[in-house]
C-alpha cells in the first residue's frame, strides 16, 4: 500500500481520522483530506490487494462486508423496492416518460434524418457494478434496452444463466466495448465507493452517455450520523468501500466532470433492516428513517445527473 493523492482533488495533505481493521485482520487508516473534505482510505491498497475480500461468498453469507444470500428471492425484493423509491425521489419518471413518448422518438430520429417508423428502438441503460443484474432486468421490465458491468464473475454469472440477462464481465474504466455517446441511462448503485477512482468513474460515464442522458447514483454519505457512529458506522467496511463522500463534496465532483445536478436525497438512519427485529425496533425505525430522509440527513445519498445537451 502507498499513498496517493486525493482523487477528488489531487492534494497530498490529510488529517488521519480511524485506524480500522478488515475482515481479514489487516489494519487500514482512514483519512480526511485537508483540501476538499473528501473522507478515504489512504494508504490505499492496489485493486490486487482488495481482490480477496470479494471472495466467493461474499454475496452469500451474512456480515458487516457482505449479503445475506444476496441471489435470494426476498434480498432481490428488498434491492428492487430502494430502485423504486429513489428513482421517484429522484424525479426519474419524468425522464423516462419524456423518453417513450412518440413524439420525443420522432424529434430525436428526424433531427437523425432517418425514417422514425424504421428506427425508433427503446433508449438504452447502463448499470455499472451491476452484480446479479437486477437493476437491469428492473430496466427491462420497464421497456429499456438495458445491459450491465460486472467485474466479479460470480454474480455477473448468476444474471447471466438465470435470469438471461447481458452483462459484460470486465472493467467499467478499461473496457473498450462500450461506445462514447452510447447510452441514455447510466446507473452506479452502491458502487462508487468500491471505485479505486470515482473522479475517472465520473469522467467515463459522461462519455458514453449521449448528450441530455442521465447518470443516477447512490452512495454511503459521509455526515453527521456517520461523524456519530465513528468506526461503528455500518459503512466503514475497509477496504472494500475506499472512499466516503459529502453530499455536497459529491455533488462539486460531478459539476467538475460536466454534469448538472438535477435532484439529490439523503436517506437511511442506520437502523437496518432485521427479520426478527422486535415490535419496539420496527417503531423506532419508522420514525428514525423518515426523519432522516425530511431533514437530509441520511447515511445513503443519491444523485440524479444530467450531461448538458
Amino acid at each position: 500500500m502507498k499513498m496517493v493523492p486525493c482523487d477528488s482533488c489531487r492534494s497530498d495533505q490529510f488529517l488521519p481520522l480511524y485506524e480500522k481493521k478488515s475482515g481479514r485482520g489487516e489494519l487500514f487508516q482512514i483519512v480526511r483530506c485537508l483540501h476538499c473534505d473528501l473522507v478515504q482510505v489512504n494508504p490505499q491498497p492496489n485493486a490486487a490487494a482488495v481482490a480477496p475480500y470479494y471472495s466467493k461468498d461474499y454475496f452469500t453469507r451474512r456480515t458487516d462486508r457482505g449479503y445475506d444470500n444476496y441471489f435470494s428471492e426476498q434480498v432481490k425484493s428488498q434491492i428492487q423496492s430502494v430502485y423504486d423509491m429513489n428513482l421517484n425521489d429522484l424525479g426519474f419518471p419524468e425522464y423516462e416518460t419524456m423518453l417513450f413518448s412518440e413524439d420525443w422518438i420522432y424529434r430525436n430520429l428526424r433531427n437523425q434524418n432517418e425514417n422514425p417508423a424504421r428506427q425508433a428502438t427503446a433508449p438504452r441503460a447502463l448499470d455499472v457494478g451491476c452484480a446479479a443484474g437486477y437493476f437491469v432486468q428492473y430496466m427491462q421490465d420497464r421497456g429499456w434496452k438495458a445491459q450491465g458491468i460486472e467485474l466479479s464473475a460470480d454474480a455477473a454469472m448468476h444474471g447471466i444463466r438465470e435470469l438471461n440477462l447481458d452483462i459484460l464481465i470486465d472493467d467499467f474504466l478499461s473496457c473498450d466495448r462500450l461506445r462514447e455517446a452510447s447510452y441514455d441511462l447510466l446507473t452506479l448503485w452502491a458502487s462508487l465507493e468500491h471505485m479505486h477512482s470515482p473522479r475517472q468513474v465520473l469522467e467515463r460515464s459522461f462519455t458514453v452517455l449521449k448528450p441530455g442522458g442521465r447518470m443516477l447514483l447512490s452512495t454511503c454519505r459521509w455526515g453527521v450520523l456517520a461523524r456519530m457512529r465513528g468506526l461503528k458506522w455500518r459503512y466503514l467496511n475497509v477496504p472494500e468501500h475506499l472512499y466516503f463522500f459529502s453530499l455536497d463534496g459529491l455533488k462539486e465532483l460531478a459539476a467538475e466532470v460536466g454534469f448538472v445536478c438535477m435532484e439529490s436525497i439523503t436517506y437511511g438512519s442506520g437502523m437496518t433492516t432485521r427479520a426478527n427485529a422486535g415490535p419496539l425496533y420496527r417503531m423506532a425505525k419508522s420514525i428514525a428513517d423518515p426523519l432522516v430522509k425530511r431533514t437530509n440527513q441520511g447515511d445513503m445519498m443519491a444523485l440524479h445527473l444530467m450531461r448538458p445537451l
